[in-house]
Order: C-alpha cells, then sequence, then structure tokens
C-alpha cells in the first residue's frame, strides 16, 4: 500500500452497548447463584416453577426427588436461555419482535393510528381545447384594424342604420416547410447504421 492511500477500518459497538437489564444481588447485598439473570430467566424460573406446583399431580410421584426437579428445571430452562440467542437477541425480545411484526397493518403506521391506502377508482374528467390562432396567421387587415384605436363616437340622436357587413374569407397562408421530427441519439445512431 502507498503512503497516498489510507487503510479505513470500522468498528461498531452497538451490542456493546446494548447490556441486558439484568438481577445480579440480592437486597440484602448477596450473590444470586449463577446470575446474574436477566429479567426473561426471571420470567421463565417463575413460570416454569409455577406450572409444574400447578400439574404436579402428574408427575409428582418420585418422592423427596419432587423436589429437586422443582428446583433443577425452571434453573436449568433459564440457564438454556441465557445461551440461546435469535438473530442476536433473547427469545423473549424476539418473541415480542415477531408479534409487533405480526401485528403492524399492512400499511404501516402514521402517528400510532393504523395507515390505510385510500382504494383506487376510476376518476372521470372532461378537458376543453381552445385552439387560437397566431397573430401572423391573422390577414393583415384584422391585425390593422385592432392596432387603429377608436375614438369615442357622439351619441346617435336617431337611430343607426344597419348595413350587412360580408364575412371576411380567411387569407391562405404559405405552409411553413416542415421539419424533421428530432431524433434521439439511439435513433440518430440506428440511421446512420441503415444509411451504411
Amino acid at each position: 500500500m502507498s503512503a497516498d492511500e489510507e487503510q479505513l477500518i470500522g468498528h461498531s459497538y452497538t451490542r456493546a452497548r446494548r447490556h441486558p437489564l439484568v438481577i445480579g444481588k440480592l437486597p440484602g447485598a448477596g450473590r444470586l447463584p449463577g446470575g446474574p439473570y436477566t429479567i426473561t430467566q426471571i420470567v421463565t424460573m417463575v413460570a416454569v416453577f409455577l406450572l409444574l406446583v400447578i400439574t404436579r399431580q402428574l408427575w409428582a410421584h418420585f418422592g423427596v426427588m419432587n423436589i429437586l426437579v422443582m428446583i433443577v428445571l425452571p434453573w436449568g430452562t433459564a440457564w438454556v436461555l441465557r445461551y440461546a440467542r435469535l438473530d442476536g437477541r433473547d427469545p423473549a425480545r424476539a418473541l415480542r419482535s415477531l408479534l409487533v411484526y405480526a401485528s403492524t397493518p399492512a400499511g404501516g403506521r402514521l402517528a400510532g393510528s393504523p395507515q390505510h391506502g385510500s382504494r383506487p377508482r376510476l376518476a372521470l374528467a372532461t378537458c376543453t381545447v381552445h385552439v387560437r390562432t397566431p397573430a401572423r396567421d391573422k390577414p393583415k387587415a384584422v391585425r390593422a384594424a385592432a392596432a387603429v384605436p377608436v375614438a369615442a363616437a357622439p351619441a346617435p340622436t336617431r337611430p343607426a342604420r344597419t348595413v350587412p357587413v360580408p364575412p371576411a374569407s380567411p387569407v391562405p397562408t404559405p405552409a411553413a416547410p416542415r421539419r424533421p421530427p428530432a431524433r434521439s441519439g439511439l435513433q440518430a445512431l440506428l440511421a446512420s447504421l441503415d444509411e451504411h
């Protein structure tokens, strides 16, 4: 590598900054055996213990070993959860993310409420186009009449006689030379290939 080039090295500390909330000490300053435990592990231990207490009539046929099962099974499930990771997260957070994803509406949320897209509907409209001829296409007599200011006429004392005026016939204008339509670069290239 030359002196002009600089080697860039990137580091990500996101995972190190996301320490889970843990419980490691008892209120009397004693340390929990096998701890510290995350909130997920504590909830799992309590849930498994309560499930074993509720269903003890089904499995509690071992005498004194029942107490050992009621201690080892909740602690063992909590210990397994310590090392279980789904996408870098503990299973409870991954399950929560999955539930949030499943409950999100298809259109997403806007300011906390579901966003619904409007259904497409056929729009009917009319468009009127008025075509005006440019001033250069008008006959010279019409342009001259439009350019001459009209003086104010005195108020008539008797009704004026109207004389019918024949309509002016349109003056044919010479046709402008036609330009070839504009071509894109690709069309020009294809046309040059056809010529050769």
